[in-house]
């Protein structure tokens, strides 16, 4: 069915500061994913760093750009889109120029944390700044340019300047062109950026401080908890917290026994100690709106002091595991100072996440190419036949120029396809409705991924990212576009924040997922076949997920049909 939503209403004109962020976005993502084209593989072939830490490295790295956005577009939409403009691209500057001289492990993760840090504060700017500068008769055809730009960098950047760098001067400099690139953006938005256009409803209305600021970044993804405690009588609560605390002594316990296992599985143990925490949180909460403010200090240090003393008593952990469950487990002090009145509201926030968690599952697909597919087509595919086509091509039209199918060039057939069909596609869907759209191309980003399990020859490969290419062209702006139509105008930059959660999970899961099972089915088994098979079923639970959600779940409570 096509919506009937302004399709006869004339299009807009896209403003000025629309087209400026659209060059901010080519600049950064040309540079993020020139480098991300060789890193993998030059990390473990120049550095010599086991394919499992790599594998950590875009595994901790990916979530990082993509859960900062939930702080940095509440900050933002706070303190005001350039400030956060200026602090984005000095970090991301810094950051690709200082991982350009590093050579240790640690370094080299600390650097690109810096730069993964200016990212995560960069991506609710660009896209909350396209939301205010559109309106319900251009926002899929602004969101189709703003991806498509996206790919115009990512296509450009590895398809010619990444391996000209790569050879003529060395594969570190492609982090010093990512840093120039970056950093003279500080220019532009110093001298021509302007703030975008307040909704109405936010003009005129108070800041709130910046403790509350803070808070609110996380109240979407702490209203599950919310939603689940507040309805619970007194006793069923004292239930709950009284099992938790047996089952986290259990898992306490298995983290302690077998004191010769070098590491255990922490995210279980680690998830019960936040639902604990919300749970006595949510318990005090009226004590603490009530109390003076040294007596509020109180409360918050001593939340704060038992969660790290549970987090860094516990054995077989990582400093690195420790630091960062540490951050996270301050957010649930953010629960002290929500209002929870409106419980629709939670219940809204709780639908929305949901359908980025089941969304996010599609991404796990995405994100562990970056790693698997690199090493895969370095150790696989032959691509003498393509080399030789292309080559014969040039020769043609009278090129002389010996032409060599690399593995960053695996990134620019994902970002040239969309180039090339980006607009047209999008004008396509534009008509329908968005979870048929998402769905669809969900269903041919998984027929791309299971194409790779046919062959190892360079044409069927070449088939399969194309396909998922065009699956990821279908499905992606079509979400963004919802996202930024549905969000409520004042908090556009907050909700777009936590629209990247896709990110968070789709990169930590498919980064360390796709190193693992690479290393047992590829190098230890030698099945590529069947770590492309698994891939493909998750991309069909995803579309399963999407339909369950689209019946029982809907917004507004409605099933969209196509």
């Amino acid at each position: 069915m096509v919506t009937s939503d302004d399709t006869k209403q004339p299009r807009s004109k896209f403003p000025p500061l629309f087209w400026l962020v659209v060059v901010f976005e080519f600049f950064e993502r040309g540079s993020y994913y020139g480098v991300l084209s060789i890193l993998a593989d030059c990390l473990n072939k120049q550095l010599h760093f086991e394919k499992q830490d790599v594998g950590l490295i875009l595994g901790t790295i990916q979530p990082l750009l993509y859960f900062l956005p939930i702080l940095s577009g509440a900050l933002a939409d706070r303190f005001g889109y350039r400030r956060t403009l200026m602090v984005a691209f000095t970090l991301l500057g810094s950051g690709y120029f200082l991982a350009s001289q590093a050579t240790g492990y640690t370094p080299m993760f600390l650097f690109l944390a810096v730069m993964g840090i200016g990212a995560g504060c960069f991506k609710p700017v660009i896209s909350g700044t396209i939301a205010r500068c559109t309106d319900r008769t251009n926002s899929t055809l602004g969101f189709g340019i703003f991806y498509w730009s996206i790919n115009l960098g990512a296509f450009l950047v590895p398809m010619f300047l990444v391996p000209y760098l790569k050879k003529e001067i060395g594969w570190n400099s492609v982090l010093i062109a990512a840093a120039i690139g970056t950093g003279a953006m500080l220019l532009p938005t110093l001298f021509l950026f302007r703030e975008p256009p307040k909704p109405r409803e936010e003009e005129g209305e108070e800041k709130p401080s910046l403790l509350q600021t803070l808070a609110n970044a996380f109240e979407i993804i702490y209203s599950p908890f919310v939603l689940i405690l507040r309805s619970m009588q007194a006793a069923a609560r004292a239930i709950l917290t009284a099992s938790f605390v047996l089952i986290l002594l259990g898992l306490g316990g298995y983290l302690y026994l077998d004191a010769g296992e070098t590491s255990r599985p922490f995210l279980m143990p680690f998830i019960g100690i936040l639902f604990l925490a919300s749970l006595v949180i949510l318990g005090l909460e009226r004590r603490f709106k009530a109390a003076s403010s040294g007596r509020r200090a109180l409360f918050l240090a001593v939340t704060a002091g038992v969660l790290g003393l549970l987090i860094w008593t516990l054995p077989h952990l990582s400093v690195f595991a420790r630091i960062l469950c540490s951050v996270i487990a301050v957010t649930p002090l953010s629960l002290y100072t929500i209002d929870y009145e409106d419980l629709p509201r939670f219940k809204d926030h709780f639908r929305y996440l949901l359908l980025v968690f089941i969304y996010s599952c599609f991404w796990v697909l995405y994100f562990q190419m970056m790693g698997t597919v690199l090493w895969y087509v370095r150790d696989y595919v032959d691509a003498a036949s393509l080399d030789s086509a292309v080559n014969r091509v040039f020769a043609s039209v009278g090129i002389r120029y010996e032409w060599h199918f690399d593995v960053e060039h695996v990134t620019a057939i994902n970002a040239g396809t969309i180039i090339l069909l980006q607009l047209v596609v999008s004008n396509i869907v534009k008509r329908f409705k968005a979870m048929p759209v998402m769905i669809a191309g969900i269903g041919f980003g998984t027929a791309g991924m299971a194409i790779l399990a046919i062959s190892t020859d360079i044409w069927v490969f070449l088939a399969g990212i194309v396909i998922f290419s065009i699956g990821e062209m279908t499905a992606h702006p079509k979400f963004i576009s919802y996202v930024g139509e549905t969000a409520p105008r004042s908090r556009v930059a907050l909700y777009m924040g936590y629209m990247f959660l896709y990110g968070v999970i789709g990169s930590s899961i498919g980064s360390v997922m796709g190193a693992n099972l690479y290393v047992r089915f590829v190098d230890e088994l030698h099945q590529p076949r069947t770590l492309w098979l698994i891939f493909s079923g998750i991309g069909v639970a995803t579309i399963a997920g999407l339909m369950i959600y689209n019946r029982f779940l809907a917004w507004g409570g409605k099933p969209e049909q196509g």
